[in-house]
């Protein structure tokens, strides 16, 4: 066999050694394309799966803000509606006229007698005329109220506020609920 002969026979090898290698790498390379197609698809389908999420959990957020700021409006005008009533109750018993709160004021004047005995008795100016105190029962001054009466022992231990403000306080407290299912319910 001559230097030709062994020549092309090593051409030969490495040309199917060059082929295989090819073939390898070709073959290599549409595995990778595949994987590499496989993880982008797979890739894709969390980011779209996350990005829904997202979406939906934002569309939640806005939703219930959106719930809770109505909440917040609608109890705000209830608020103002039973401070207005309230406003009105007590403008109501300010303008009471003066023979129905005289008739009121002996009544608490009975009752403070009563549960006192000899006591200060101090109402606003406007009602001191309606006052008829029974001995033991003295004048103690004037105090800022729409209406009513506060009666002070002589000791000055115990007090009785029937001022008009404290017993609508008393009232509206104890009869929130049934006014508030009342105007609202």
């Amino acid at each position: 066999m001559g230097l030709e002969a062994v020549i092309d026979e090593i051409l030969k090898r490495g040309e199917a050694k060059s082929a295989e290698i090819v073939r390898t790498g070709e073959s290599e390379r549409d595995n990778q394309i595949v994987h590499a197609k496989k993880e982008i698809e797979s890739n894709r389908a969390t980011a779209e799966a996350k990005a829904k999420a997202a979406v939906a959990q934002m569309e939640q957020q806005e939703i219930s803000a959106a719930e809770l700021e109505s909440k917040r409006v609608l109890l705000e005008a209830q608020r103002r509606v039973m401070d207005d009533l309230r406003s009105q109750v007590l403008d109501e018993l300010s303008e009471m006229p003066s023979d129905k709160r005289k008739r009121i004021y002996g009544k608490l004047i009975v009752s403070a007698k009563k549960e006192l005995g000899e006591c200060y008795v101090y109402s606003n100016e406007k009602d001191k005329a309606l006052l008829q105190l029974p001995s033991g029962m003295s004048r103690g001054g004037s105090i800022e109220a729409n209406g009513g009466l506060v009666f002070e022992s002589k000791d000055r231990r115990v007090r009785l506020d029937f001022r008009f403000e404290t017993i609508l306080e008393d009232m509206w407290n104890e009869k929130m609920k049934e006014i508030y299912t009342k105007l609202f319910g």
